[in-house]
Formats: C-alpha cells, sequence, structure tokens
C-alpha cells in the first residue's frame, strides 16, 4: 500500500509541476564538500556551534566551511562501518559521546581535540553476540547506557565507575526517554515500558495501555508542554500516550505504513517527523493535524534531493539539518524570502521551452518573453500559460537555427528576436504567427545582413537600433526603412544615452554614438580588457558598464571620471559583469557566473547573493536580465531564470563565532597536559596566554563557525605592545609570532566583512605575557653585581695563589720527574742485589747487609711511588675506575708488605676487624696510595718497642679503617695544618725524621675522591688515629668507571729472606698446555733471538750481559730504531720499555701487531707506571706480558721462557695442521692472535685450492699472499718451523692419506689428484713422511698408532 501511494504521488508531481516552483531554501553538503561519507546516521551540534556527523567513516566536524575527521582507534584497530558507529549525543555538561553496537564507548576530548576510548564491555560479551548492543543512549545524569538483552552496563562519566543490572525486559531495547531523574520510557522491538531505575535495579511499572502494545518502537519524544509522549514506530505509525490522562491514542495519518526515525520539536505545538522514504512530515501537538513538509523533487535543483531522513537537527536559527541518505546532508533554511526558479520540464510543453535563458523582456501586457538555445517562450502571467516559437518542438517551422540570443518588443505585441542567423525574426503575438526579414526584405538590398545579433533596442524616438558581429544599423519599422552605421560591429550591448545620442558597448571597446550623423566617439576605458557585456545608464547621469573579467565600471557623465570595482578593492566574487539591473529605488542588481550581487551606489557596498545563502545557478547569462513593472526581478541563466521581488532582502547579519584553534609553539602543536606546555586549557577557552621566555616562537589559527556566508569573512589581527596597526584583512588565518621579547602583549582579532571592510563580525582578545628569563629578573641583577665583585676579589686571589704554586710547582715537578728517572737506577740496583742474595754464597754478615740494601731499596721505591701518585691525584683526581675487592684479604695482603719492616724496628703491627667477609668497591691504584701512607707514617714515627693498629670495621652503611700508632704525634696547634703541601710536623723535624710532607695530603685528595670522610686525632707524645670511612653501596660510585678485577700483581715484592732462592732457569715456568714434560725442547739447544729496546743505557746493558748466556741479544736505543732492526733481525721476542724518544713503546707494539711479517712475535714492555689502568691499557696494545720497573730478573726470566715455549708449541701446532682443521678450542696463553691463524689458515686453503696443479709451488703461493718469497718464508718458518716448500708437500700428503684411505682411487689417480706427477716421487716421499708405503697405508697395516707417533718421526 505504502509504495502504490509513493508510486501514485510521484507521477502527479511529474505531470503537474508547476512552472514556477517553490522557493529555493536548501543547501547540500556531500562528499564534494569534504563529508567522508554519504550515510549520515547522527546529527548534533556542540556549543560552540560545530556541527558533528557520525558516518561508517567516523566523525566528521563542520563549522560551515570546511571539515575535519577524526577517525576512532581501539589501539592499533581503525573502527567503521555500522557494527561499530552508531549513536551521537551530547550530554548535559556538553560533552560529545559515541557509542557503538559493539559496546565501545568514545568521549571527544577538547583539549585534545581527539576522541578517546573510556569503555568497552567485556570481551565475553562480544563472543556471545557479534552486535550485543541494541541501544546506546546517555541520560541526564551522564551516565551511558549500553542495553543488551540480558543486561543493561550503566557506564559512570563522572567517575568512570560501571555497573550492569539485570534487563527485567528480556527483549532488545530500541530507544529511551527520560521523564525524571529515575523514570524512564523504554521502547523495543516488541513494545513499550515504563521503569524506575532505583539502587541499580530497574523496577517496571505496569501501564495496561502501553504493555499491550506489541509494535517496534524507533523514536520516543515528550512536549514537555502538553505531557504527551510521541511514539514513533516501525511501519505503524505514531502514537501518543498523554501522561496526564493516561491515555494511548494511535493517530491516523498519512505515516501509518511508514518508519519513523527522529521527532524533533519545531516551534511551539509542532514537531518534525523523519521518515523513510516519505521526507519529513509536520505534526501540530494539539490538533495532530500531520502534512508533508518537506519532501523530495527531483526534477530541479533548488528542493529536497531525498526522502529517507535518518536523522534531524534543528537548530537555534531553525535551520533543519537532514542526513538524506543516499545524498548526505541538506539544510533547509526558512529564514531567506522566497524565489521562483522557472526551469524547463521534461515531456512538458507547458513549462521553459529550454533551460539556457539568452534573454528575457517583458512586453506591455506584462508578459514575459524568453530568448533560449531551443527557440522562444511566452509566458503569459494572467492565464498562467506557456506559449513557444521557433522551437524544435514546432512543426512546419522554416528556421534552421534555433538558437536566440536578444529580444525587444518594436510594436505593440510584435516581439523581434536576434540570433544566430542573418537576419530577425518577428513574431506577432495576437496571431501567434513568425516572420522572418532582412534589409533586402525591406528594400535595402545593398545592406549587408547581420548575424549573431546580440543587442536589439528601441529607442526614445521610436527607432529600432540592432547590433551585431557586422554592423549596426537604425531600422524606422514604421516606414520600413534600414540605415547602415558604419565603422562598428563586434556590438554587445545597446542603452540610449540622451535623444540624441547612443551608447554602444562591444568586444573592443565603448563608444558614443551621435544619432543624427551616425558618427562614433571612442572612450577611452581604464581596464585591461574592453570586452563590455553590459551597459545601463542611470537616471543620475552615470554610466555602468559591465566588463569581462575586469569588474565593474561607473563612467560619472558630469565629471566624466571613471570609478572601478572587481574583486580585489570591493567585495565583488568574481570579475565578470554579464547583466545589470535597476531595482527601482536607486540601488541595482548585478549577475555574474554563479552569484547575485546588490550594489548601494551612495555607500559603494556589495552584497552577495550566493549558493551558501541557498541560491544555485551553474552560470548567468550576458544582458539576460529585466525589471518587470510589479517589482519582480527576473535573470536568465544557463539552468533556467530565476525571479524574486525587487524589495527582497538579503540577510545582512549573520551568526558567526571565532575559534582559536591549533596552538604552536617552536612549530610543533601542543596541547593541555604536554610536557612544557603552556596551556592550561584549550587555547580557545584560556583567558591569559603565559609563556616561558624560551617560548616566544609560536603560532595559533583562528577560524569562524558560519553556517550563513562563510566566505564573508575576513581577518585582521593586531598585537598590543609589539605593534599597534590592525593588519590588512585578509583569508589568512595563521597567527605566528617569532622572537617575541619578554613582556605583557594582548592580542586582538577581529572578524570583518568581506562586503564592508568597516563591519566587524566579532573581535576576541588574549593577553599573552612571556615571562622573563631567570638571568633577567631584579635579583639576578643584583647577583649579578655581587658576582662581579666576588669574581674580581677571587681574581686578585687567585693571580696570588696562582703566583705561589707555580713557584711550588716547580718544585713539585723537579721531585716527580726525579721520582721518575730514579725507578729506573732503582731497576740496576736492585737485580743484582737480588742476583747476590739468591745465587752468591755470602756470610751471614754479608747476607744481613744484602738484605739491609734491597728495605731501603724498597723504601726508596715507595717514595718515588707516592711522588708520582700525589701527581697522579691532581690530573687525574676527578676519575675513579673502581672493581669489586675483599677487603679482608686486600688489607691483609697490604699489610704483609709492612711486616718485615715492622719488625726490623720491632714495632707490634697488628690487625683487626669485627666481620668474616665483606666485598667493597675501591679504585684499587688509589687505595694502595691511601693504606700505604697512612701506614708507612704510623711506622716512620713509632719509636721502636711502639705498636701500630689497623682496625678494619663494617657497619650498615660505610666501613671504616682506623691506623693507630703510639708514635710522637702531631702538636695540637699545628694540626689545622696537617693537610697542607709540603707541611711537616716541629717535632717529626727536630727529630730529624726525613719526610716529604705530601703523603697525609694525598690521602687526604683521595678519601674525598672515594666519597669518604677522613678525621684525625692525635696527642704529642702519645700517638695518632686517623680515620677514614667509605661507603659501601655500589650507587655512590655511579659517576665512576666500572672495571673488571685484575688478578694480583705484585708490584714491590717484599724482602728476600735468606732461605728464599728464586729459580731464574727459562724453561723453570712451563706451559700447562704441554701434555709430556719429557719432551720439552731446552732452550739453550737453540739460541732465540731477543731484541731489547731501552733507552737507559745502563739498563739496556744489563739487560744484554743478563739474557747473553742463554739468548742471542740484540739491543735498540728507541722503537724507531727498532722497526728497522725487526725486519733484518727477525727476533724471536721483544722486550721493550714505553717511555721513550721518537716512538713510544706502545706504539712500536702497536705497529709490530698490525704487520702480518711481524705480528707472531712475542712481546714485553717495560715501565715505571703500576697503576691497573696503565697496565690495561699496555695489554690493550698487544702486548703479550707487562712488567713494572723495578722488575726481578728472576719473574723476566721465566716471563721469557715461558712465551718461547708457547711460541714453540703453536708452530708445532700449525705445523701439524690437517686440511680442515678448526681454530683450536684450547687457549694457548699469550701465543697467538687472529692475525696469525688467519694467515695460516689461508695459505692451507689456497694450497688446498691448487692441490692438483702440479706447478703450484712457492712463487704461486707467495703471488696469492700478496708477499715476498723472504717475507713469507720468514713467516712461515715463524710460525710452523718449516720451509714453504715442505709446509706444501706435507698438506699434499695428508691429501693423500686421507684419499687412500677412502679407497674410491688406485694410487696413480691420487697421486695426480695431490699434484705428484711422477707416482715413484710420490711412494718415496709418502714412505718417509708415513714410515710406511701408500699400498701399505691404504691397506692399515704399519701404519703408526697415532698422530703423535708420526709427530716423533718427523
Amino acid at each position: 500500500m505504502s509504495a502504490m501511494r509513493k508510486n501514485i504521488l510521484t507521477t502527479f508531481i511529474a505531470i503537474l509541476l508547476p512552472l514556477i516552483v517553490c522557493p529555493q531554501t536548501y543547501k547540500y553538503i556531500g562528499m564534494e564538500d569534504g563529508l567522508s561519507n554519504r550515510q549520515v546516521y547522527a546529527i548534533e551540534k556542540d556549543r560552540k556551534g560545530y556541527m558533528w556527523f557520525l558516518t561508517p567513516e567516523g566523525i566528521d566536524r563542520y563549522n560551515g566551511k570546511e571539515f575535519k575527521h577524526y577517525k576512532l582507534m581501539d589501539g592499533e584497530q581503525e573502527l567503521n562501518s555500522a557494527i561499530n558507529l552508531n549513536w551521537l549525543y551530547l550530554d548535559t555538561d556538553g560533552v560529545l559521546w559515541e557509542i557503538g553496537k559493539k559496546g565501545r564507548v568514545f568521549r571527544y576530548e577538547s583539549q585534545h581535540d581527539r576522541f578517546q576510548l573510556v569503555y568497552k564491555l567485556p570481551e565475553q560479551t562480544e563472543k556471545e553476540h557479534n552486535t550485543p548492543v541494541s541501544y546506546g543512549y546517555v541520560d541526564e545524569k551522564g551516565q551511558i547506557w549500553l542495553c543488551t538483552r540480558k543486561q543493561i552496563y550503566l557506564y559512570d562519566s563522572r567517575n568512570n565507575h560501571t555497573r550492569h543490572i539485570r534487563n527485567q525486559l528480556d527483549e532488545n531495547i530500541t530507544c529511551i526517554l527520560q521523564t525524571d531523574t529515575a523514570h524512564y520510557f523504554i521502547g523495543t522491538d516488541q513494545g513499550i515500558h515504563y521503569a524506575e531505575l532505583k539502587d541499580s535495579i530497574l523496577q517496571l511499572n505496569p501501564c495496561d495501555k502501553l504493555d499491550s502494545l506489541n509494535l517496534q518502537v524507533n523514536e520516543l519524544y515528550l512536549d514537555k508542554n502538553t505531557r504527551k509522549v510521541f511514539i514513533g514506530t516501525f511501519l505503524k505509525g505514531i502514537f501518543v500516550y498523554d501522561l496526564n490522562r493516561h491515555q494511548l491514542l494511535q493517530l491516523q495519518t498519512e505515516l501509518t505504513d511508514i518508519t519513523i526515525n527522529s521527532i524533533q520539536e519545531f516551534g511551539k505545538n509542532m514537531v518534525l517527523i523523519a521518515t523513510d522514504g516519505a521526507g519529513v512530515y509536520r505534526l501540530n501537538t494539539d490538533t495532530y493535524e500531520c502534512e508533508p513538509y518537506i519532501t523530495a523533487d527531483y526534477n530541479r535543483y533548488n528542493a529536497m534531493n531525498g526522502n529517507s531522513i535518518t536523522d534531524l537537527y534543528i537548530d537555534d536559527e531553525q535551520r533543519i539539518w537532514m542526513a538524506n541518505f543516499p545524498i548526505g546532508i541538506t539544510v533547509r533554511d526558512n529564514r531567506y524570502a522566497d524565489f521562483h526558479w522557472i526551469k524547463h520540464s521534461i515531456g512538458n510543453r507547458q513549462s521553459l521551452v529550454n533551460n539556457r535563458v539568452n534573454a528575457v523582456i517583458e512586453d506591455r501586457d506584462g508578459d514575459l518573453w524568453f530568448a533560449t538555445d531551443n527557440g522562444i517562450s511566452l509566458y503569459n502571467d494572467r492565464q498562467e500559460q506557456w506559449t513557444s516559437f521557433l522551437s524544435t518542438f514546432e512543426t512546419g517551422g522554416k528556421n534552421k537555427s534555433h538558437s536566440y540570443i536578444s529580444l525587444c518588443e518594436v510594436a505593440p505585441g510584435i516581439i523581434w528576436a536576434g540570433g544566430y542567423s542573418s537576419g530577425v525574426y518577428q513574431i506577432d503575438k495576437r496571431n501567434r504567427s513568425v516572420q522572418f526579414f532582412t534589409p533586402a526584405s525591406m528594400g535595402n538590398a545593398g545592406i549587408r545582413a547581420d548575424k549573431y545579433i546580440r543587442a536589439i533596442l528601441k529607442t526614445s524616438d521610436g527607432k529600432i537600433w540592432a547590433g551585431g558581429y557586422y554592423n549596426l544599423k537604425e531600422i524606422d519599422y514604421a516606414r520600413r526603412q534600414v540605415r547602415l552605421i558604419g565603422g562598428l560591429s563586434d556590438i554587445t550591448a545597446l542603452t540610449e544615452n540622451d535623444s540624441t545620442h547612443l551608447w554602444v558597448g562591444t568586444v573592443n571597446g565603448l563608444y558614443r554614438l551621435e544619432k543624427q550623423s551616425g558618427k562614433a566617439e571612442y572612450v577611452e576605458l581604464p581596464v585591461e580588457s574592453h570586452y563590455i557585456y553590459s551597459l545601463y545608464q542611470s537616471d543620475d547621469q552615470e554610466l555602468y558598464i559591465g566588463t569581462n573579467n575586469t569588474g565593474l565600471l561607473i563612467y560619472d557623465l558630469e565629471e566624466k571620471q571613471f570609478y572601478h570595482f572587481d574583486k580585489d578593492n570591493s567585495s565583488l566574487i568574481s570579475n565578470n559583469i554579464y547583466c545589470i539591473l535597476p531595482d527601482g529605488e536607486g540601488g541595482f542588481f548585478l549577475s555574474t557566473e554563479s552569484t547575485l550581487t546588490t550594489f548601494n551606489p551612495h555607500s559603494k557596498i556589495f552584497h552577495n547573493w550566493t549558493k551558501e545563502q541557498g541560491l544555485k545557478a551553474e552560470h548567468f547569462n550576458a544582458s539576460a536580465g529585466t525589471l518587470r513593472r510589479n517589482g519582480q526581478l527576473v535573470f536568465g541563466s544557463t539552468d533556467g531564470a530565476i525571479e524574486f521581488d525587487k524589495n527582497m532582502v538579503l540577510p545582512d547579519h549573520y551568526t558567526t563565532k571565532m575559534v582559536f584553534s591549533d596552538f604552536k609553539v617552536l612549530y610543533e602543536t601542543v596541547y593541555p597536559g604536554d610536557k612544557h606546555s603552556p596551556l592550561t586549557t584549550n587555547i580557545d577557552d584560556i583567558d591569559l596566554l603565559r609563556l616561558k621566555y624560551d617560548q616566544n616562537i609560536f603560532s595559533l589559527q583562528v577560524s569562524s563557525i558560519n553556517y550563513d556566508y562563510p566566505s564573508l569573512v575576513l581577518y585582521s589581527w593586531k598585537l598590543e605592545g609589539f605593534y599597534d596597526k590592525w593588519s590588512q584583512p585578509s583569508r589568512d588565518n595563521i597567527i605566528s609570532f617569532t622572537n617575541l621579547s619578554p613582556g605583557k602583549y594582548t592580542l586582538r582579532v577581529r572578524a570583518i566583512s568581506n562586503e564592508n571592510h568597516n563591519t566587524v563580525l566579532e573581535e576576541r582578545s588574549l593577553p599573552i605575557i612571556i615571562d622573563k628569563p631567570l638571568w633577567f629578573s631584579w635579583w639576578a641583577w643584583l647577583a649579578y653585581i655581587l658576582f662581579t665583585l666576588g669574581a674580581m676579589i677571587t681574581a686578585l686571589r687567585i693571580y696570588l695563589l696562582r703566583k705561589q704554586k707555580r713557584e711550588s710547582n716547580e718544585k713539585i715537578r723537579f721531585f716527580i720527574n726525579t721520582a721518575h728517572d730514579i725507578r729506573t737506577p732503582l731497576t740496576l740496583i736492585k737485580a743484582p742485589l737480588e742476583d747476590l742474595a739468591n745465587h752468591e754464597q755470602l756470610s751471614e754478615s754479608g747476607r744481613n747487609n744484602i738484605h739491609t740494601a734491597l728495605r731501603n731499596v724498597h723504601v726508596l721505591l715507595r717514595l718515588t711511588t707516592n711522588l708520582i701518585n700525589f701527581e697522579r691525584a691532581d690530573t687525574y683526581g676527578g676519575k675513579l675506575r673502581v672493581a669489586e675487592y675483599e677487603l679482608g684479604a686486600y688489607l691483609e695482603e697490604t699489610l704483609n708488605i709492612f711486616r718485615e719492616y715492622a719488625k726490623v724496628k720491632r714495632i707490634a703491627l697488628t690487625y683487626e676487624k669485627n666481620f668474616d667477609y665483606l666485598n667493597v668497591w675501591i679504585d684499587k691504584d688509589k687505595m694502595d696510595s691511601i693504606l700505604k701512607n697512612l701506614l708507612s707514617n704510623a711506622l716512620k714515627y713509632t719509636a721502636e718497642e711502639g705498636s701500630v693498629v689497623l682496625e678494619a670495621t663494617e657497619t650498615a652503611e660505610q666501613w671504616t679503617i682506623e691506623v693507630k700508632d703510639t708514635g710522637i704525634g702531631v702538636p695540637a696547634a699545628e694540626q689545622r695544618k696537617l693537610f697542607r703541601m709540603h707541611f711537616r710536623g716541629s717535632n717529626a723535624v727536630n727529630a730529624k725524621i726525613t719526610g716529604s710532607g705530601i703523603g697525609l695530603l694525598l690521602v687526604w685528595k683521595l678519601v674525598r675522591l672515594h666519597k669518604g670522610k677522613l678525621s684525625f686525632n692525635s696527642t704529642e707524645g702519645q700517638g695518632s688515629t686517623v680515620r677514614v670511612s667509605f661507603p659501601k653501596n655500589r650507587k655512590a660510585y655511579r659517576k665512576a668507571t666500572f672495571v673488571d678485577t685484575l688478578p694480583n700483581r705484585e708490584t714491590e715484592l717484599p724482602p728476600v729472606q735468606p732461605e728464599e732462592r728464586v729459580e731464574e732457569s727459562p724453561t723453570a715456568t712451563v706451559s700447562p698446555n704441554r701434555e709430556n714434560t719429557e719432551e720439552q725442547p731446552q732452550a739453550t739447544s737453540n739460541h732465540e733471538k731477543i731484541l731489547v729496546v731501552e733507552d737507559n743505557d745502563e739498563l739496556r746493558e744489563y739487560l744484554r750481559q743478563t739474557l747473553s748466556d742463554v739468548y742471542t741479544v740484540q739491543t735498540c736505543n728507541n722503537g724507531r730504531q727498532a722497526l728497522e732492526v725487526v725486519k733484518d733481525y727477525a727476533p724471536d721476542l721483544i722486550i721493550s720499555d714505553i717511555m721513550m724518544p721518537e716512538m713510544r713503546g706502545d706504539e712500536l707494539c702497536r705497529t709490530l701487531k698490525k704487520d702480518i711479517n711481524t705480528s707472531h712475535i712475542p712481546i714485553i714492555l717495560l715501565t715505571a707506571l703500576n697503576t691497573e689502568r696503565s697496565i690495561i691499557e699496555g695489554l690493550q696494545t698487544g702486548a703479550d706480558d707487562y712488567l713494572v720497573k723495578p722488575f726481578n730478573v728472576g719473574i723476566l726470566r721465566a716471563t721469557i721462557a715461558n712465551l718461547l715455549q708457547n711460541r714453540r708449541l703453536l708452530r708445532s701446532k700449525y705445523a701439524n695442521l690437517a686440511i680442515n682443521d678448526e681454530k683450536p678450542e684450547t687457549p694457548c696463553n699469550n701465543c697467538t692472535d687472529d692475525l696469525d691463524w688467519k694467515f695460516i689458515t689461508t695459505v692451507t686453503r689456497y694450497v688446498e685450492d691448487n692441490i692438483e696443479k702440479s706447478e703450484f709451488n712457492v712463487d704461486s703461493l707467495c703471488a696469492l699472499m700478496n708477499m715476498s718469497r723472504t717475507s713469507f718464508y720468514n713467516k712461515l718458518k715463524a710460525l710452523t718451523d718449516q720451509a714453504p716448500a715442505d709446509y706444501i708437500r706435507i698438506i699434499r700428503l695428508k691429501r693423500a692419506a686421507k684419499l687412500l684411505r677412502e679407497k674410491q682411487y688406485n694410487i696413480t689417480e691420487i697421486s695426480e689428484m695431490t699434484g705428484f706427477n711422477d707416482v715413484k716421487y710420490f711412494r718415496e716421499v709418502f714412505k718417509k713422511y708415513y714410515k710406511v708405503s701408500p699400498s701399505q697405508y691404504a691397506k692399515g697395516g704399519d701404519e703408526p698408532s697415532n698422530e703423535k707417533d708420526i709427530e716423533r718421526q718427523q
């Protein structure tokens, strides 16, 4: 029934379509305007004035001009489609909410301009049903209702708590209406119910009349004035329930079988009803009168363009926003005045014959004539009848062209029509006859017939003027005479100047023509284009000239002056002025491409009527317009004609709201809550913008919410306090400032009318404060002054102190340099003494003397170490290199160094502790200096039979060391000077106890560096106690460098006891990798070559003499000389000092280890630097071992023997390298590096790759290795103890042995496959190497038992 009714209605409209149609009040918004999808589910308007549209693609925000699209994200998942995006609400607090059928709830966060997911249903609910939520709702308390069939989830947006209640209905809820704080009407897919929500229970209140309804409810609306609930249903029309009378009524309307989608209030006692398929109906809530209000008319542009309305919204200006599927958004605005759109109706002769209207006139009877591209249309205004002439619909017509571009009533009822043909058609209105004539038909055969006749004018003297492409003619209609006006062509417009003159507009400019003489005066136009579309002369002697692409010209005939208006200097939207018509009251209407514009000559203000105000025109045509006697204006366009009253007033007061957005600091958008953001709330809502001094580069965007005329708005601004002039009004809406100085400013922004720059639509101001940096505040300036004064005083003091320190440093530098120089002579003293003590038979007295000398050598060694450490504390004092040590063992080890000294002085040296085991973090080098200085001082200043106690204690936070002695103490008056440079107590000086006065200063510095504390207590004559404490927690050293604990390396040997003897045999230390100790080759069996590099002549000579009995020794005095000697001498081992002229020892080591020719040579570094850091740096250069001066000669000899023995073991491994050997997994201490291993594997690979080539020899291998024959021989011989030819032959033999074992080839084939061309020679060398013939080896007989035997047989 419904479908039949719709079809009948559509047919009726098509047949009886009015010739002059309804008012145009519609605006269409689609995807071409920025809408994300043509299907819109819901419409809302927020408190700022933005319109929000919910679509399958997300949410669109609209300000009248631009769209901004928001995506809804659940983590990384973008939500779209009808199962995720369904309902859009604005709650009582102005917060926008989106709810989807899958149970996700999004809230719009205006501060960050985004939609945030705040709640989602439990996953189990979603698993039970793909779209578990049948309806989503936001009530007056801010509760979000997520209604499922079994449960209703209530999310409280104010406290983010969620509770769920049982759905007592056990039906799918489809809509909810809240009547008060606790009562609700609930519509379902099976009816409607009245319920109360109390204490988390939804209690149903029985209502017989409502409960008996069995239908699907789509919409509920409460009329608060009448207390009536309007119930919109699915295909059942509308019901009304009166809350006062408790009566239910079904309205008898045309909507009985129509689906209701939305019901909205529309003024007093009126509602609008959006339907699915029947458009919008208007219903009186008192009388229940219901009628179609907005329905589709598909035969014209300016009407409703769809009937499926899913939602509608009525704003404060009574605009009706309709979600019109599948169009998008349609807006109807009832504030604009009515106007008529005259259109052609297809198949209907009672309509305009064609939509392209080129000319319009009104005849003396008040009827309208339209020249179109398909003939002429006459509209009888009194009879409302249409008649067409010269169209393709007329039968019997002889005209070939049907396009006409000019009209003129030359006599009552006689109309001339000019077109593209060579002549004019005359139409007699009374007898409906048509006649074609040319100048020849009037007896003037000599005058050329014109074409493109664009202008026909009847002047006040009754003459007819016709202008076209070729010429201008004057025609006396009564006498049938024609006069040709020469010199004029391409006529576009004609208007009368006075009784004797005529204005002629052409493609090439403007002329003033004297009628009688036919002389034309050219008028120069002050514009670039001289193409004239239209002319009109007003009563006040001003000529209005509409031009092509240069705007409007007004020519003052009295002052002979032009006034020019275009888009650049006025609010004209276009520079093409096609038609100019007076409004009869001193004003004018102008037509452009798709705009009508009014012009007030007195105020010089233009006012535009555009598509934004509902005007829908494709393109207005030149000279196509007329002012009717009844005050109506008619303009022709390419899509029909528009007619409206001349007194129609276009709205000139537009609602606009300025909005600030997109605030950027340093070119980055910032939001409230962001790190370092100056915003406490949204930039649009902030009252004061306070910026830091380094945030003085910022910008913001200004826009306007304007749904009437958004293109009207221009912006102008100024920053008071910086520049007090307003900027030029423009459409540029980005306000930016760069490098503003600290201070107070006020930003003022104006929205200005584009039509009149004196009209301020809105103005906003924003106070801005840029804070001064801290260093510009008043107290900062005070601090600067005080600092300057202090700096001057400090500078003077520093100058004096530096002067003193320079003198002191010269002394210290002398001591330190001397200490460095002393360590090498100490080596020459210590080494011979130890040699005597260990190897010579001495008397008891002699041994005691030797021991006494050695002890004093160690005392000198400690003194020099203190001097060096003192310098290091100054130079490297800020750098800690900490590692973990066990405190008890470390202290015991340190104490043992001094036990012999204490024994000699007969001092009781004891050690006490309150812990069993304690790990601490220390820099061992620096801690050594602390402890050795404290113990050394305690022993030095304690007399015989005294005591020294070292006590270590542990607490929860720290560990402490106390050194107590019974020495001479420090006078009380001098204790404050104890930690000064070179200070020594007067009692120590008087007692003639030697000392430098720098030890305790060094201790004080190193303790502070360890984050420790030092306290000192002393009583003169009784003794002293020094207490140092350090933090236990590793975090205290977080700025230090953490290193691995080095193995203990004794740098200072205790005094040698008579019964101790150091074995100095070079074979005393044997590598643990050696399996059979009986087969160790003796060092003396082959005199290995050693190179000694030392710049001290005596030490160099001493080492040469000491080592010459076992090794062949060559010496050099610097690293540069050593590099040259190594090439020819080819030593088996190098001993080098580090500190040398020309080239240091560590640099020499690094150079040799990087050279393939010398990388295999072991290197021992000798140095006076005994810190762990120095040892690590030395070993990192590639050194094989590191000895500290003064060193023990026995240790040096053992180290040399070890390194040479390891080299012999490595040589054995390389010599017996199998064909497919891998790099050995068992490490060999100090025996090789990757460079040597790569060399051997590369040589082996080259031999294996060329093993079948008998011509492959040593020269070939040298070429592949890119080495000379000599260098290659020396390198391979050093690594394998074999000549290159032997090494190649052994690899061939090993391959042959492998092939023999596989038994796949005979001996001849194997000899060829391994590069032996002569089988006999192959047999000989194979038997010589393996001690069996190839045939026996293949059978497995008489072969050596293992590889060790083969090695011994070699």
